[in-house]
């Protein structure tokens, strides 16, 4: 669907509270239009949703749909279907209940949007809230709160917002997780809070529940969604310094085989941070660990580093990578770095287009957008081969904290 952007930078902003506890749940529809949610208040993390076009336009304003005598505690990312329906998830708490809701939302591509929501407290989650689509079997995948664990998984029909299952004896994506869906076969994969690798079929059967590696701490990983391979980032932690490995093991079965490990260079082999690799057609994953970022074949092979920063940037701002985005087509990575939240006084925060085939620099955006102070960055959603946006908080509480959203043309 076109997106009919004009090829101009924009910047919205909402400052009329301190955004630093809302949970966004960032989403892009079909026509490339932008949601997320904001808050009236500092203890809501959501009162309503925006959609804003490529051009950096507001199409519409949603308020939740109210629970009386309860605010808001969670909310889930929000999706898009193929059909540019809208789905997230609501919970909320009072003094001495709570509840949950299941949202849609229809006609989102016009001024006049929709919102219909099936209320069910089976589904309230007080934390960041993973909600996926299968669209093989019209299915959202999200997690739930549990007496026992930090999360477990539920599966609802996308079609009647029904329960299908909930099952109570397996840990649920955590804050930090995602839930992946094999294109293929339908079923489901994710790290749970004991950090091992779960994978269900649709209909609730388990077919994997174990450790990638024993006494890791590792990243979420990626998903070959034609040949049933992970690829993880984890960190050793019997020896000191804990190492980060990059490991690639096939699924397809319930024992899980180790098909390779990959060992960072020495210039980042004591680093504490790596993105959460992305994958393209070919199984070539990607990822960046400061001042890198570096592709790796379907072998394990390195097939080329790049750096990103110099020596004196390293040093003067303590830079990590935050994510990494890619357009397939262009074959275009987009890779976000800057200070992290422990650096007290000169922050730099950029955007860096890599070829994907190469390692070139193609552009480095500076995105530190006139402030001279911490920013939190959102990663890119890369809309078509059009433009991409790029969401961020600025300041730290007890100050005012602005959120900002701006829209980019891609390289």
């Amino acid at each position: 669907m076109p997106t009919n952007y004009s090829q101009k930078s924009w910047i919205y902003e909402y400052n009329l509270t301190s955004q630093d506890l809302t949970q966004f749940g960032l989403g892009a529809g079909i026509n490339g239009d932008i949601y997320f949610f904001l808050s009236l208040s500092r203890s809501h993390t959501a009162d309503f949703l925006i959609c804003l076009t490529p051009n950096g336009i507001v199409r519409w304003k949603v308020y939740l749909e109210p629970v009386p005598d309860m605010f808001p505690v969670g909310v889930s990312n929000i999706v898009s279907d193929l059909q540019g329906v809208l789905f997230y998830t609501v919970s909320w708490t009072g003094d001495e209940y709570y509840t949950a809701k299941i949202c849609r939302i229809t006609e989102a591509q016009t001024p006049h949007p929709i919102q219909e929501c099936t209320e069910n407290y089976q589904l309230y989650n007080d934390i960041i809230t993973p909600l996926s689509l299968n669209e093989k079997y019209d299915l959202l995948v999200t997690a739930v709160t549990d007496d026992e664990f930090e999360s477990v998984p539920a599966v609802l029909n996308k079609k009647t917002l029904a329960v299908q299952w909930i099952n109570r004896h397996f840990f649920g994506a955590g804050m930090s997780r995602h839930y992946r869906c094999d294109i293929n076969t339908g079923d489901i994969l994710w790290i749970g809070g004991d950090r091992n690798l779960l994978k269900f079929k649709y209909d609730g059967q388990n077919l994997i529940n174990n450790y990638t590696q024993p006494n890791d701490d590792g990243i979420d990983f990626v998903l070959d969604k034609q040949k049933q391979i992970i690829i993880r980032p984890w960190q050793n932690m019997t020896d000191l310094p804990w190492k980060y490995v990059v490991s690639s093991y096939d699924v397809s079965t319930r024992e899980i085989k180790l098909r390779w490990n990959w060992h960072p260079p020495s210039l980042i082999v004591a680093n504490d941070d790596m993105t959460t690799p992305t994958i393209d057609d070919n199984g070539i994953v990607y990822m960046s660990s400061m001042p890198l970022v570096f592709a790796i074949d379907n072998l394990g092979k390195t097939l080329w580093t790049s750096e990103l920063a110099t020596p004196s940037e390293m040093k003067t701002f303590q830079l990590i990578s935050f994510c990494i985005a890619m357009n397939l087509k262009r074959r275009t990575l987009y890779i976000v770095s800057g200070s992290p939240i422990y650096q007290k006084s000169k922050f730099l925060y950029f955007i860096t287009a890599v070829n994907m085939d190469t390692g070139k620099v193609i552009k480095r955006i500076d995105v530190n957008v006139g402030s001279k102070k911490y920013i939190t960055p959102q990663c890119p959603i890369l809309i078509g081969d059009e433009m991409f946006y790029f969401a961020w908080l600025t300041g730290q509480y007890p100050e005012s904290v602005p959120f900002k959203i701006t829209g980019m043309k891609q390289v």
